[in-house]
Order: C-alpha cells, then structure tokens, then sequence
C-alpha cells in the first residue's frame, strides 16, 4: 500500500472516531416537538473526510461511524434508527464528495453542502415512507405524511443547514492550513 493510500485511511479513520465520539456524547434537539430527532456536531468529520478524500471515503467513514454508534448501544431509534442516519448522512456526504471530486473551490464547495443538504431531505422523504411504520404501526396514511411534511422535513432542512455552516467553516479552516492536503 502506497503511503499516500494509507494516509488517508489513517484519516478516515480518525474522522470516523471523532465523528462517532461528537455523535455519542453531544446530541440535542432542533425541534421542541420531535425532542426525539436529535442533531450533532458528529455530520462534520463525515463531511471534511467527504471532501478532501472524495465520495467513497466520505460514505464509508458515515458507514464506520454508525457502526461503531450501533455497537455502543446509543441511540432511541435501533438499528432502524442507525441505518436512517446511514441513509441520510451518506447521501449528504456521496453528493458533496462528488461535486467537490475534480475542482475543489469555493463555489463548488457550497453548491456541493448546499446540494447535499436538498438530497438529504429527499432522500428522507421515501426512507420515512419505509421507517414510520415500523416505529408507528398505528399511524395513518395521513398521519405519516404530516409528520414527514411538518416535522422530518423542516428538522432535516435545519440539520443540514447547521452541517452546511459548520462544514463549510471548518473545511475552509483547515485549507488554509494545508491541514489534509
């Protein structure tokens, strides 16, 4: 394996690590009506291993990430729960790995945030579609819709907003530095 190679996987792995431990120990609300849809700070490793290392390493340190937060025994939601997170982080992270892979500026880096964070939220629609039930078997049809519709939608539209602010500042910090060239 070429040292360049194994650089990165040393730092997909301690991306994957850092973001597991911001996603175990610092979690909160966005919504005071879903207290139990929770944020954190964990989404920024993904995204900065998305971004200097491309798509693949993005979606896999969200895969190691979740694995080890399932393994922990964190979280209300389960393995359900878990691959929810997967589904929504990974997307986020596919998309901006992959308008940031050839040209990394500026401009490509806010279309890539702000992209990943309009196919977060779609991508949750038909993932919500498929999970509500399993946790809420009762629900209506109607019922699922205006959770999806005035609750999952706003709170991810949220998520991604903070990720997309927080990723773009702290991406940019450590290109100025050179940090992981």
């Amino acid at each position: 394996m070429n040292t360049k190679r194994l650089r990165v996987f040393i730092y997909a792995g301690i991306l994957s690590a850092l973001s597991f431990v911001l996603m175990r120990f610092i979690e909160f609300p966005l919504l005071p009506q879903a207290s139990f849809l929770k944020t954190d700070l964990g989404d920024v490793p993904l995204l900065i291993a998305s971004y200097f290392f491309g798509p693949l390493i993005g979606v896999l340190t969200t895969l190691v990430k979740d694995l080890l937060f399932f393994i922990s025994g964190a979280g209300q939601g389960g393995p359900i729960g878990v691959f929810m997170n997967f589904i929504a982080l990974g997307t986020f992270t596919l998309v901006l790995g992959l308008i940031t892979l050839k040209k990394k500026t500026t401009t490509t880096l806010l279309l890539g945030l702000i992209l990943g964070t309009v196919a977060l939220v779609l991508v949750m629609i038909p993932a919500n579609l498929w999970a509500i039930p399993q946790f809420m078997p009762n629900w209506s049809k109607e019922e699922t819709w205006r959770y999806i519709l005035y609750i999952n939608i706003p709170f991810n539209i949220l998520k991604g907003a903070i990720d997309t602010l927080l990723g773009f500042l702290s991406i940019k910090a450590l290109e100025k530095r050179n940090f992981l060239k």
